[in-house]
């Protein structure tokens, strides 16, 4: 059986990858001599009488001598063979210790190059295990002549060699904290805040490149020294020594685990805001402090610039309160003024047109007055309904009624104006639920949308009105074949005071108000009112309603 069916065969075979990586995480493969293990191997030539002690660990292709006392040259210059001038990689191949009395007489090793080149005869060597189990190499003593060892001498090896492997456990103990230092370094030098730790006494003991950057104080100038002297503003240095005396008698810091926004200062003099969020831990039974700082300047600037735009937000809002209360005002002002004069000219309009003496002529101005006068008396009635709805000053006085005769009488009434502009006025009207609402503003709403669709439709034209039940409300739609409205302007069709721009180009007049009016009092009544385009260019509005159930209670209103 070769050494390579053996590997095979084995748990733990030299070449077995996870024991190769524990190998590497000792550092010792490439590693000078350590001076604890060079004691051991001494101590065993000398209390066993051997001419050779080695520490060995086996590579997948070679075995290292970590520790060697008496080797001939050139391998003790060397501090390495190969694996066919090795016993050790039967100690790892085995996991076992590995004594024997002549070399030359064993069958497994008879052949071994060790034999003749470097003179190893009888050899006694001891499994070197890693903290986790994995067989490295051996501790092992060589003699150049066959000698039987004895029970005494084989319990020493098997001490020193547990010596050894507790030093190559401290030697990974040290290297993975000091890879675990370069990391925390590494972090720390990148980091892009500011890191600094402090002892019980307020003295810097880290300080990383971001905190140099921050507050302009080298690395070599910053630590040892207060940090009252690096990045604490002057009025400030009470109540941070007062702050580390309480946490000095205390054990315990207020500030430990909260994120801060403070002030600090740099090299310079110069004072801006910082937020910190600091830890604290213990040291050799003292308290330490880390912290992580970084500067929130453009922060401020933008919470400042943000107080800014809202205190001009609000200012804005209160001049549009004044302007809402200032229109309010000239509205009941128009209305108080031009209320009286009007109903003075329509009672002196309606005397004269009883003057039975009076020419047709005559006549004819006073009707062009009488309409005028109308026209102004409907223009006050929006703005005053306007007004009223706006300041919640009308109160819908609601009752049951039935809409279908409500949306006839209005059909009915605008005919002869439909006769007259020669337009076609139908209805269709669904058998619809009893609801509740104020029959006079509801009247108002079908007058003004049958009126706007007359006005808007040009001879020739159709103005269909169709009434529906849905869900214990109504639905009622007007759709005209009128002159229509861009579809850009119809978001903008119940604002006040605004004019499609088909209607001002043709020069038809109007104040605007009107579906500004209807849109208030269907609102009022919980409803809805849509514009959109007609299925022959003109405009379809649609009006709905709720029912008993559908309606909010007034009191959430």
């Amino acid at each position: 059986m070769t050494v390579d069916d053996l590997r095979l065969r084995v748990p733990g075979r030299v070449d077995d990858p996870v024991r190769l990586q524990a190998l590497r995480a000792t550092g010792l493969l490439d590693a000078d001599s350590a001076t604890s293990l060079d004691r051991l191997t001494r101590l065993a030539t000398r209390l066993v009488q051997a001419p050779v002690a080695l520490v060995s660990l086996v590579d997948s292709d070679r075995q290292v001598f970590v520790s060697a006392v008496g080797l001939a040259e050139p391998w003790a210059s060397r501090g390495q063979t190969p694996l066919t001038h090795s016993f050790c990689q039967y100690v790892v191949t085995d996991q076992a210790p590995l004594v024997i009395d002549d070399a030359r007489a064993d069958g497994r090793l008879c052949g071994n190059l060790a034999i003749p080149d470097l003179n190893v005869i009888a050899y006694a060597g001891f499994p070197l295990r890693s903290p986790d189990g994995q067989v490295l190499g051996s501790f092992c003593a060589i003699d150049g002549r066959p000698r039987q060892w004895s029970a005494t001498e084989v319990e020493i090896l098997r001490d020193l060699a547990a010596n050894a492997e507790s030093e190559i456990a401290l030697h990974v103990a040290h290297g993975d904290l000091l890879l675990s230092s370069a990391r925390m370094q590494t972090v720390l030098e990148t980091a892009q805040d500011a890191f600094v730790s402090m002892d019980q006494e307020g003295r810097v003991t880290t300080w990383n490149d971001a905190a140099e950057r921050l507050f302009g104080w080298p690395e070599a100038e910053a630590v040892g020294r207060r940090a009252t002297e690096l990045l604490i503003p002057q009025r400030f240095h009470d109540a941070h020594r007062a702050g580390l005396a309480r946490v000095r008698r205390s054990g315990e810091s207020r500030l430990a685990g909260q994120r801060l926004e403070l002030t600090a200062v740099d090299r310079a003099g110069r004072e801006f805001p910082i937020e910190m969020t600091m830890q604290m831990g213990q040291e050799r039974g003292r308290p330490v402090f880390h912290a992580f700082l970084h500067d929130i300047t453009e922060r401020h600037q933008l919470a400042v610039q943000r107080e800014q735009l809202l205190e001009q937000q609000q200012q804005q809002v209160r001049r549009l309160r004044e302007i809402d209360q200032m229109r309010d005002e000239f509205i009941a002002m128009v209305i108080h003024e031009l209320r009286n004069p009007i109903g003075v000219i329509q009672g002196y309009t309606e005397m004269l047109v009883a003057d039975p003496d009076l020419t047709e002529h005559i006549r004819g101005e006073l009707a062009v007055i009488d309409r005028t006068s109308g026209r102004l008396t409907q223009l006050v009635d929006d703005l005053l309904d306007l007004a009223r709805l706006d300041g919640g000053q009308i109160g819908i006085d609601t009752a049951p009624l039935q809409p279908a005769a409500l949306i006839h009488d209005a059909v009915h009434a605008h005919q002869g104006a439909a006769a007259n502009r020669q337009i076609t006025l139908t209805e269709d009207i669904g058998p619809l639920p009893v609801i509740n609402g104020e029959a006079r503003r509801l009247q108002q709403v079908v007058d003004n949308l049958l009126s706007n669709a007359l006005k808007y439709t040009l001879p020739g034209g159709t103005v269909a009105v169709t009434a529906r039940g849905d869900g214990g409300g109504v639905v009622l739609t007007i759709v005209d074949s009128g002159i229509g409205i861009p579809a850009e302007q119809y978001p903008r069709l119940f604002d006040r005071f605004f004019r499609a721009s088909t209607a001002t180009e043709r020069g038809i007049k109007g104040t605007g108000l009107g579906l500004a009016v209807t849109k208030a009092i269907i609102e009022a009544h919980h409803g809805t009112i849509t514009a959109g385009p007609g299925p022959d260019r003109g405009t379809c509005f649609t009006v709905t309603l709720p029912g008993d159930g559908d309606r909010p209670d007034d009191r959430a209103s």
